[in-house]
């Protein structure tokens, strides 16, 4: 019978790695904060339409919530799993996870409240598991892990932040038109 991962454990590897991980994501987005506060300086005080954010800085800043999504990509193990002896494997063979799967169940990190309420009744399996086919498990050094290939790293990578980058794409563009028809009210 397999040992199931102690919840204790489990939860705290998913807060180190949101806060690792939040901060590191947003390591990516104070050039851009910088930018937009030194611009407030320079602005009219009345200003005409609302500036959604842009421009090179933009799109660097959303490399850090690309890394969040991937943060499991390197053998199944992020920086709390390390911490906390943890890592991902594919749920029907045990093998250590693909980067692609570990894409699939970080993109569900959108939900991240969910999924806390979720592992609190299965520890090894949250929705981004069971839809990656992936579960967690204590950390086995017996276990083989694959050599690091960067091609297999750089994919799952570009997808996130693909991903990433459509939907503020969609948000500038609603962000746009409701802060124009709110100004044009007034």
């Amino acid at each position: 019978m397999e040992k199931t991962v102690n919840l204790g454990t489990r939860l705290g590897s998913m807060i180190l790695d949101h806060f690792i991980m939040g901060f590191a994501s947003a390591v990516f987005f104070i050039p851009m904060m910088i930018k937009q506060f030194a611009n407030a300086f320079m602005s009219d005080h009345d200003p005409k339409e609302f500036m959604f954010p842009s421009g090179p800085l933009f799109y660097m800043a959303l490399i850090g919530p690309a890394l969040y999504y991937c943060k499991d990509c390197i053998n199944g193990r992020s920086p709390g799993k390390r911490i906390t002896k943890l890592q991902v494997v594919d749920n029907k063979i045990g093998a250590v996870a693909s980067p692609l799967q570990c894409l699939v169940r970080g993109l569900f990190i959108i939900i991240w409240p969910i999924e806390v309420i979720v592992t609190l009744t299965n520890p090894a399996r949250r929705i981004g598991d069971l839809v990656a086919g992936t579960k967690v498990i204590d950390y086995d050094p017996a276990l083989e892990q694959p050599k690091i290939d960067i091609v297999k790293l750089i994919i799952p990578f570009a997808i996130s932040y693909g991903f990433i980058a459509l939907i503020m794409l969609g948000v500038q563009s609603l962000t746009h038109r409701f802060a124009g028809f709110v100004i044009r009210q007034f």
